[in-house]
């Protein structure tokens, strides 16, 4: 029972046959040419899934599907994807072995019975929308029928685009629709993902400006703190070259103020040499001999205004009295002599 539900699904998921898809969303500018693009969401979701984390090498597959032709163009009707494994991938190109081929049909056979290959998808990591001409190589090659596609994806710039045939050359499509089955709401596309992105980014753009003014305020700190060591270092040299001037300048003293105690000395021995310098006596002996000298004085000084000297004053009478008889007998030779 569970089986025969999925298949009855599946089945009214399926479009009939020959019906364009009603349930639509336009993506991009509408198509001038004579040919339309549409893609199941379902395969859009899966191709984009796939590709997402398809960043170093280019990646592919097949795109399955039907042509429909209706209103005077040739509608271009995606239904499934199937990956091409074993495939020989770089940087800038996808090989579809042997291996790979057999593998696709396979897979076309086992889960897309009645469907035909409508063209192919691969990645350009990071290197924009184009075909290159190994693409073009490819397209020509083994994607040469007028209905057969070729779908470009850059899974790091988010960008896709969709290549078809107008007029035997490989020209961009415009534009393309993606679709669902009726009353299934289509919630993807680019312009649906880049409003996701840019209400993402409005979320995040304060704690974006956040964290660019703390990386700028860590920057000026770092900044601020090399000034400033680099500042401390010249102080201490600075202080370092002071000390070492102050230091050799008292060397430079010390040794003036030795040499010219030297001088000095020299000076004094010679003047005592020349008898100009005389060592003074001890400072005992003076005070002793001063003292005793002061005693003596003072006791002479006393003495006279004690007692009268006798002695002096009989001495001074009987000088007095020598003088007076040798003048008389001056006086008395000098008449005989007048005589």
């Amino acid at each position: 029972m569970a089986k025969k539900s999925r298949a009855k699904r599946s089945a009214v998921a399926d479009l009939p046959d020959n019906m364009l898809p009603q349930n639509i969303i336009a993506v991009g500018d509408h198509v001038e040419e004579n040919k339309n693009i549409y893609i199941s969401q379902s395969v859009y979701k899966e191709i984009h899934k796939f590709t997402k984390n398809k960043t170093t090498n280019e990646s592919g597959g097949m795109l399955v599907g039907s042509v429909i032709d209706e209103f005077g163009k040739t509608n271009i009707v995606i239904s499934g994807f199937v990956e091409a494994k074993f495939c020989e991938a770089t940087p800038t190109t996808l090989k579809f072995t042997h291996e790979t081929w057999e593998y696709v049909h396979k897979e076309i056979e086992r889960k897309h019975n009645g469907k035909k290959i409508v063209g192919w998808i691969h990645t350009h990591p990071d290197f924009g929308i184009f075909l290159s001409e190994y693409d073009k190589f490819i397209q020509q090659n083994f994607f040469s029928e007028d209905h057969q596609i070729a779908y470009v994806v850059d899974p790091i710039q988010h960008i896709e685009g969709f290549y078809f045939w107008i007029n035997g050359n490989i020209e961009k499509c415009k534009g393309f629709y993606i679709y669902d089955k009726t009353g299934v709401e289509i919630t993807v596309g680019p312009e649906k993902e880049i409003q996701d992105i840019e209400s993402k980014s409005s979320m995040f753009s304060f704690k974006n400006i956040l964290l660019a003014i703390l990386s700028v305020a860590v920057v000026l700190l770092v900044f601020a703190n090399i000034s400033t060591s680099s500042k401390l270092k010249e102080i201490e040299k600075q202080q370092i070259t002071l000390t070492n001037s102050a230091n050799q300048s008292l060397a430079a003293m010390q040794q003036q103020i030795w040499s010219q105690s030297a001088e000095i000395q020299e000076l004094q021995s010679v003047l005592k040499e020349a008898g100009i310098i005389v060592e003074p006596t001890e400072p005992e002996t003076d005070t002793t001999n001063s003292s005793e000298s002061n005693d003596v004085i003072d006791n002479e000084s006393e003495e006279p205004n004690s007692q009268p000297d006798e002695t002096s004053a009989t001495d001074s009478n009987e000088s007095t009295s020598e003088i007076n008889s040798e003048s008389a007998t001056g006086s008395a030779t000098e008449e005989g002599a007048s005589e």
